[in-house]
Protein backbone atom coordinates (compact mmCIF):
# COMPACT_ATOMS: atom_id res chain seq x y z
CA UNK A 1 0.00 0.00 0.00
CA UNK A 2 1.32 3.51 -0.86
CA UNK A 3 2.36 5.61 1.73
CA UNK A 4 -0.96 7.18 3.52
CA UNK A 5 -1.96 9.88 6.09
CA UNK A 6 -4.68 9.66 8.23
CA UNK A 7 -6.88 12.45 8.96
CA UNK A 8 -8.16 12.73 12.30
CA UNK A 9 -11.63 14.81 12.70
CA UNK A 10 -11.77 16.27 15.96
CA UNK A 11 -14.47 18.51 17.10
CA UNK A 12 -13.75 21.95 19.51
CA UNK A 13 -17.40 21.49 21.36
CA UNK A 14 -15.69 19.84 24.37
CA UNK A 15 -12.16 19.70 24.48
CA UNK A 16 -13.00 15.77 24.81
CA UNK A 17 -13.33 15.68 21.30
CA UNK A 18 -10.29 17.61 20.90
CA UNK A 19 -7.87 16.59 22.63
CA UNK A 20 -7.74 12.65 22.26
CA UNK A 21 -7.59 13.71 18.40
CA UNK A 22 -4.38 15.15 19.04
CA UNK A 23 -2.80 12.77 20.93
CA UNK A 24 -3.99 10.07 18.63
CA UNK A 25 -1.85 12.10 16.02
CA UNK A 26 1.00 12.21 18.24
CA UNK A 27 1.23 8.47 18.99
CA UNK A 28 0.75 7.96 14.80
CA UNK A 29 3.82 10.31 14.40
CA UNK A 30 5.56 8.78 17.01
CA UNK A 31 5.21 5.65 14.54
CA UNK A 32 5.95 7.34 11.87
CA UNK A 33 2.90 7.46 9.93
CA UNK A 34 1.91 11.12 8.70
CA UNK A 35 -1.96 12.70 10.22
CA UNK A 36 -4.06 15.63 9.56
CA UNK A 37 -6.08 17.07 12.42
CA UNK A 38 -9.28 18.84 11.06
CA UNK A 39 -11.76 20.61 13.56
CA UNK A 40 -15.54 20.71 12.31
CA UNK A 41 -16.19 23.83 13.62
CA UNK A 42 -14.14 25.11 11.07
CA UNK A 43 -16.65 24.27 8.48
CA UNK A 44 -19.89 25.88 9.90
CA UNK A 45 -21.05 28.91 8.32
CA UNK A 46 -20.14 31.74 9.99
CA UNK A 47 -22.68 33.17 12.11
CA UNK A 48 -23.27 29.58 13.51
CA UNK A 49 -19.40 29.58 14.42
CA UNK A 50 -19.99 32.88 16.24
CA UNK A 51 -22.76 31.54 18.24
CA UNK A 52 -20.72 29.08 19.84
CA UNK A 53 -19.03 31.51 22.39
CA UNK A 54 -22.74 32.21 24.03
CA UNK A 55 -23.49 28.54 24.18
CA UNK A 56 -20.31 27.77 26.04
CA UNK A 57 -20.46 30.43 28.06
CA UNK A 58 -24.40 29.84 28.69
CA UNK A 59 -23.48 26.20 29.38
CA UNK A 60 -20.63 27.41 31.92
CA UNK A 61 -23.21 30.25 33.90
CA UNK A 62 -26.06 27.33 33.84
CA UNK A 63 -25.23 23.68 34.12
CA UNK A 64 -28.98 22.55 34.04
CA UNK A 65 -29.61 24.61 30.71
CA UNK A 66 -26.15 22.81 29.71
CA UNK A 67 -27.89 19.26 30.71
CA UNK A 68 -30.83 20.25 28.88
CA UNK A 69 -28.89 21.01 25.63
CA UNK A 70 -27.57 17.69 25.97
CA UNK A 71 -30.77 15.85 25.67
CA UNK A 72 -32.09 17.85 22.59
CA UNK A 73 -31.58 16.36 19.20
CA UNK A 74 -29.59 18.59 16.53
CA UNK A 75 -29.87 18.37 12.75
CA UNK A 76 -25.96 19.68 12.39
CA UNK A 77 -26.65 19.92 8.30
CA UNK A 78 -28.59 23.17 8.55
CA UNK A 79 -25.02 24.76 10.02
CA UNK A 80 -22.64 23.69 7.62
CA UNK A 81 -20.72 25.46 5.06
CA UNK A 82 -21.15 23.22 2.06
CA UNK A 83 -18.86 25.39 -0.23
CA UNK A 84 -15.88 25.20 2.35
CA UNK A 85 -16.80 21.23 2.45
CA UNK A 86 -16.87 20.83 -1.00
CA UNK A 87 -13.15 22.77 -1.43
CA UNK A 88 -11.82 19.84 1.43
CA UNK A 89 -13.69 17.02 -0.23
CA UNK A 90 -11.69 17.82 -3.56
CA UNK A 91 -8.43 18.16 -2.06
CA UNK A 92 -8.96 15.05 0.11
CA UNK A 93 -10.03 13.34 -3.36
CA UNK A 94 -6.69 14.89 -5.09
CA UNK A 95 -4.52 13.39 -2.42
CA UNK A 96 -6.58 10.33 -2.56
CA UNK A 97 -7.51 9.95 0.98
CA UNK A 98 -8.41 7.10 2.43
CA UNK A 99 -8.26 6.65 6.24
CA UNK A 100 -10.29 8.85 8.79
CA UNK A 101 -10.76 8.56 12.29
CA UNK A 102 -13.68 11.00 13.23
CA UNK A 103 -14.48 11.70 17.37
CA UNK A 104 -17.67 13.33 16.43
CA UNK A 105 -20.64 12.08 15.17
CA UNK A 106 -20.96 16.00 13.03
CA UNK A 107 -18.47 14.19 10.59
CA UNK A 108 -20.49 11.40 9.40
CA UNK A 109 -22.54 13.55 6.48
CA UNK A 110 -19.41 15.29 5.52
CA UNK A 111 -17.36 11.53 5.39
CA UNK A 112 -20.90 10.29 3.47
CA UNK A 113 -20.63 13.10 1.10
CA UNK A 114 -16.60 11.84 0.25
CA UNK A 115 -17.83 8.05 0.37
CA UNK A 116 -19.90 8.95 -2.75
CA UNK A 117 -17.06 10.73 -4.35
CA UNK A 118 -15.13 7.94 -4.01
CA UNK A 119 -16.85 5.39 -4.64
CA UNK A 120 -16.05 2.50 -6.00
CA UNK A 121 -12.94 3.52 -4.22
CA UNK A 122 -13.17 2.52 -0.55
CA UNK A 123 -12.44 4.88 2.23
CA UNK A 124 -11.79 3.03 5.60
CA UNK A 125 -13.97 5.36 8.90
CA UNK A 126 -12.94 4.57 11.93
CA UNK A 127 -15.97 5.98 14.26
CA UNK A 128 -13.99 6.37 17.51
CA UNK A 129 -16.55 6.88 21.15
CA UNK A 130 -14.39 8.72 23.59
CA UNK A 131 -16.84 8.45 25.85
CA UNK A 132 -18.92 4.89 27.23
CA UNK A 133 -22.25 5.92 25.63
CA UNK A 134 -23.32 8.24 23.18
CA UNK A 135 -22.69 11.72 23.28
CA UNK A 136 -24.89 14.55 21.98
CA UNK A 137 -23.10 14.70 18.44
CA UNK A 138 -23.61 11.03 17.61
CA UNK A 139 -27.01 10.61 19.71
CA UNK A 140 -28.23 13.04 17.37
CA UNK A 141 -26.71 11.84 14.05
CA UNK A 142 -28.22 8.51 15.15
CA UNK A 143 -31.96 10.23 15.25
CA UNK A 144 -31.50 11.97 11.68
CA UNK A 145 -29.63 9.38 10.24
CA UNK A 146 -30.08 6.03 11.98
CA UNK A 147 -27.75 3.73 10.30
CA UNK A 148 -25.14 5.89 9.86
CA UNK A 149 -22.32 3.12 10.56
CA UNK A 150 -23.43 1.15 8.26
CA UNK A 151 -19.97 1.64 5.85
CA UNK A 152 -17.69 2.31 8.82
CA UNK A 153 -15.99 0.72 11.55
CA UNK A 154 -17.23 1.81 15.28
CA UNK A 155 -14.18 1.66 17.51
CA UNK A 156 -15.66 2.21 21.46
CA UNK A 157 -12.51 2.61 24.27
CA UNK A 158 -14.94 1.35 26.68
CA UNK A 159 -17.17 -2.07 27.21
CA UNK A 160 -20.08 -0.86 29.40
CA UNK A 161 -21.83 -4.25 28.68
CA UNK A 162 -18.97 -6.07 30.63
CA UNK A 163 -17.60 -2.83 32.65
CA UNK A 164 -14.53 -3.31 30.86
CA UNK A 165 -11.74 -0.99 28.92
CA UNK A 166 -11.24 -2.10 24.98
CA UNK A 167 -8.87 0.43 24.22
CA UNK A 168 -6.60 3.04 25.61
CA UNK A 169 -5.37 6.37 24.24
CA UNK A 170 -2.17 6.73 25.80
CA UNK A 171 -0.60 10.41 27.13
CA UNK A 172 2.90 9.84 28.23
CA UNK A 173 5.42 7.07 27.25
CA UNK A 174 6.43 7.70 31.39
CA UNK A 175 5.40 5.41 34.09
CA UNK A 176 2.60 6.98 36.68
CA UNK A 177 4.29 8.40 39.67
CA UNK A 178 4.08 6.07 42.64
CA UNK A 179 1.24 7.72 45.25
CA UNK A 180 3.35 7.95 47.48
CA UNK A 181 5.46 10.00 45.81
CA UNK A 182 2.82 12.49 45.01
CA UNK A 183 1.98 15.87 46.47
CA UNK A 184 -0.79 16.02 48.43
CA UNK A 185 -3.06 17.61 45.90
CA UNK A 186 -6.09 17.86 44.19
CA UNK A 187 -6.92 19.13 40.48
CA UNK A 188 -9.89 20.72 40.14
CA UNK A 189 -11.70 21.20 37.21
CA UNK A 190 -15.13 21.51 34.63
CA UNK A 191 -13.50 20.20 31.67
CA UNK A 192 -12.57 21.89 28.88
CA UNK A 193 -16.12 24.32 28.85
CA UNK A 194 -15.82 24.61 32.96
CA UNK A 195 -18.89 23.30 33.30
CA UNK A 196 -20.15 21.83 36.58
CA UNK A 197 -20.41 21.91 40.10
CA UNK A 198 -16.81 22.15 40.03
CA UNK A 199 -16.79 25.76 41.72
CA UNK A 200 -19.07 24.88 44.40
CA UNK A 201 -16.72 22.50 46.24
CA UNK A 202 -13.57 24.01 46.62
CA UNK A 203 -14.47 25.87 50.04
CA UNK A 204 -15.21 22.88 51.51
CA UNK A 205 -12.07 21.05 50.31
CA UNK A 206 -9.78 24.03 51.09
CA UNK A 207 -10.67 23.15 54.69
CA UNK A 208 -9.16 19.82 54.08
CA UNK A 209 -5.68 18.74 54.27
CA UNK A 210 -5.35 19.03 50.44
CA UNK A 211 -3.35 21.69 48.35
CA UNK A 212 -5.65 22.52 45.07
CA UNK A 213 -4.73 23.01 41.75
CA UNK A 214 -7.88 24.92 40.68
CA UNK A 215 -8.32 24.89 36.64
CA UNK A 216 -10.33 28.45 35.56
CA UNK A 217 -12.31 29.07 32.85
CA UNK A 218 -11.29 32.84 32.97
CA UNK A 219 -9.76 35.55 34.52
CA UNK A 220 -12.32 36.27 36.76
CA UNK A 221 -12.38 33.01 38.23
CA UNK A 222 -8.97 32.91 38.66
CA UNK A 223 -8.06 34.50 42.05
CA UNK A 224 -4.39 35.26 43.36
CA UNK A 225 -4.27 32.67 46.32
CA UNK A 226 -1.66 31.74 48.60
CA UNK A 227 -2.93 28.17 49.41
CA UNK A 228 -4.34 27.27 45.61
CA UNK A 229 -2.71 27.55 42.15
CA UNK A 230 -4.82 28.41 39.58
CA UNK A 231 -4.53 27.41 36.13
CA UNK A 232 -6.56 27.98 32.69
CA UNK A 233 -6.30 27.71 29.18
CA UNK A 234 -5.14 30.91 27.65
CA UNK A 235 -8.54 32.65 26.96
CA UNK A 236 -7.31 33.83 23.53
CA UNK A 237 -6.85 30.35 22.03
CA UNK A 238 -9.36 28.62 20.18
CA UNK A 239 -9.60 25.02 19.53
CA UNK A 240 -11.01 24.88 15.71
CA UNK A 241 -8.43 28.25 15.06
CA UNK A 242 -5.08 26.86 13.70
CA UNK A 243 -1.85 28.00 15.58
CA UNK A 244 0.84 30.09 13.45
CA UNK A 245 2.32 27.01 11.97
CA UNK A 246 -0.99 26.28 10.05
CA UNK A 247 -2.19 23.20 13.02
CA UNK A 248 -4.44 22.19 15.26
CA UNK A 249 -2.07 22.32 18.60
CA UNK A 250 -2.59 21.51 22.24
CA UNK A 251 -3.56 25.03 24.45
CA UNK A 252 -1.25 26.80 25.47
CA UNK A 253 -1.56 27.76 29.37
CA UNK A 254 -1.59 30.11 32.06
CA UNK A 255 -0.55 29.34 35.75
CA UNK A 256 -1.32 31.78 38.97
CA UNK A 257 0.45 31.26 42.21
CA UNK A 258 0.09 33.47 44.68
CA UNK A 259 1.19 36.75 43.00
CA UNK A 260 2.59 35.56 40.26
CA UNK A 261 1.71 34.64 36.35
CA UNK A 262 3.09 32.95 34.10
CA UNK A 263 2.48 32.20 30.64
CA UNK A 264 3.34 29.10 28.55
CA UNK A 265 3.14 27.92 25.16
CA UNK A 266 1.58 24.85 24.14
CA UNK A 267 3.11 21.73 24.89
CA UNK A 268 4.40 19.82 21.64
CA UNK A 269 2.92 15.81 22.23
CA UNK A 270 0.25 16.46 25.06
CA UNK A 271 -1.85 19.00 26.98
CA UNK A 272 -0.37 20.40 30.46
CA UNK A 273 -3.09 19.49 32.45
CA UNK A 274 -2.07 15.76 32.53
CA UNK A 275 0.94 17.16 34.11
CA UNK A 276 -0.41 18.72 36.84
CA UNK A 277 -2.67 15.62 37.37
CA UNK A 278 -0.16 13.63 37.07
CA UNK A 279 1.51 14.91 40.41
CA UNK A 280 -1.82 14.66 42.02
CA UNK A 281 -3.68 12.40 44.54
CA UNK A 282 -6.90 12.98 42.76
CA UNK A 283 -8.89 14.72 39.99
CA UNK A 284 -12.02 16.41 41.35
CA UNK A 285 -14.16 16.42 38.20
CA UNK A 286 -17.45 15.46 36.06
CA UNK A 287 -16.11 12.74 34.32
CA UNK A 288 -15.76 13.72 30.85
CA UNK A 289 -14.05 11.85 28.03
CA UNK A 290 -10.85 14.09 28.30
CA UNK A 291 -10.98 13.35 32.10
CA UNK A 292 -11.30 9.34 31.87
CA UNK A 293 -7.72 9.44 29.42
CA UNK A 294 -6.19 11.36 31.93
CA UNK A 295 -7.29 9.76 34.65
CA UNK A 296 -5.82 5.85 33.20
CA UNK A 297 -3.01 7.47 31.64
CA UNK A 298 -1.64 8.91 34.82
CA UNK A 299 -3.24 6.44 37.10
CA UNK A 300 -4.91 9.66 39.17
CA UNK A 301 -8.61 8.46 40.63
CA UNK A 302 -11.90 10.57 39.91
CA UNK A 303 -13.68 12.02 42.53
CA UNK A 304 -16.79 12.28 40.37
CA UNK A 305 -19.00 15.09 40.19
CA UNK A 306 -22.51 15.62 38.44
CA UNK A 307 -22.14 13.94 34.70
CA UNK A 308 -23.09 16.72 31.95
CA UNK A 309 -25.68 14.20 29.78
CA UNK A 310 -26.56 10.44 29.78
CA UNK A 311 -23.10 9.62 28.35
CA UNK A 312 -20.91 11.19 31.26
CA UNK A 313 -23.18 9.44 33.63
CA UNK A 314 -22.31 6.20 31.80
CA UNK A 315 -18.63 7.37 32.09
CA UNK A 316 -19.24 8.14 35.95
CA UNK A 317 -20.71 4.34 36.36
CA UNK A 318 -18.00 2.50 34.39
CA UNK A 319 -15.38 4.28 36.67
CA UNK A 320 -16.91 3.64 40.00
CA UNK A 321 -17.68 -0.15 38.90
CA UNK A 322 -13.52 -0.17 37.89
CA UNK A 323 -13.12 1.12 41.44
CA UNK A 324 -11.07 4.00 39.49
CA UNK A 325 -13.26 6.86 40.92
CA UNK A 326 -15.45 7.74 43.65
CA UNK A 327 -18.49 10.06 44.24
CA UNK A 328 -17.40 12.96 46.22
CA UNK A 329 -20.47 12.96 48.39
CA UNK A 330 -19.50 9.13 49.35
CA UNK A 331 -15.80 10.68 49.38
CA UNK A 332 -17.00 13.22 51.72
CA UNK A 333 -18.89 10.64 54.06
CA UNK A 334 -15.11 8.83 54.24
CA UNK A 335 -14.01 12.58 55.38
CA UNK A 336 -12.01 12.88 52.26
CA UNK A 337 -9.60 9.99 53.24
CA UNK A 338 -5.94 9.43 51.65
CA UNK A 339 -6.30 6.01 51.72
CA UNK A 340 -9.46 5.86 49.63
CA UNK A 341 -7.53 8.03 46.74
CA UNK A 342 -4.06 5.43 47.66
CA UNK A 343 -7.06 2.27 47.01
CA UNK A 344 -7.98 3.79 43.49
CA UNK A 345 -4.37 4.49 42.33
CA UNK A 346 -4.02 1.09 43.14
CA UNK A 347 -6.85 -0.20 41.23
CA UNK A 348 -5.96 1.67 37.88
CA UNK A 349 -2.10 0.70 38.06
CA UNK A 350 -3.26 -3.21 38.73
CA UNK A 351 -5.88 -3.28 36.08
CA UNK A 352 -6.36 -6.64 34.82
CA UNK A 353 -7.04 -7.19 30.88
CA UNK A 354 -5.08 -6.59 28.35
CA UNK A 355 -3.74 -2.78 27.78
CA UNK A 356 -4.71 -2.14 24.19
CA UNK A 357 -3.54 0.59 22.54
CA UNK A 358 -6.12 2.23 20.21
CA UNK A 359 -3.45 3.48 17.43
CA UNK A 360 -1.75 -0.17 17.57
CA UNK A 361 -5.38 -1.58 17.52
CA UNK A 362 -6.16 0.80 14.47
CA UNK A 363 -3.23 0.35 12.58
CA UNK A 364 -3.47 -3.77 12.79
CA UNK A 365 -6.60 -3.18 11.20
CA UNK A 366 -5.69 -0.70 8.95
CA UNK A 367 -2.97 -2.01 6.46
CA UNK A 368 -0.38 1.99 6.75
CA UNK A 369 2.97 2.10 5.53
CA UNK A 370 5.17 3.78 7.63
CA UNK A 371 6.59 7.18 6.04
Amino acid sequence: MDRRKVTILCSGFGLGFYIPGLLAASAFDKRGITTEVLVFESYLEQDKMDHIADSRKAYHNNFALANLSARMPMDIRGSIDYAQVELLLEAWKAEDRREFISLSGHWVYILDLYREKMLPNQIHVDLLYVDSDLAPSWKSLKKFHPRYDEHYYNACLYDTDKMEIRCEIPVSLSTPLPFDSRKQRLVVHGGGWGMGTYQSKVPELAGKNYGLDIVAYDWKEAKPDPGHRYWMNDPEWCAWVKSGNGLHEFPPYIEITGEETNAYDAKADHHWLFDVASEAMAIVAKPGAGTLIDSLASATPLILLEPFGSHEQSNLELWESLGFGIRYEKWREMDFSVEVLKEMHQAIMNRSGERTDYVDHYCARVALTKG
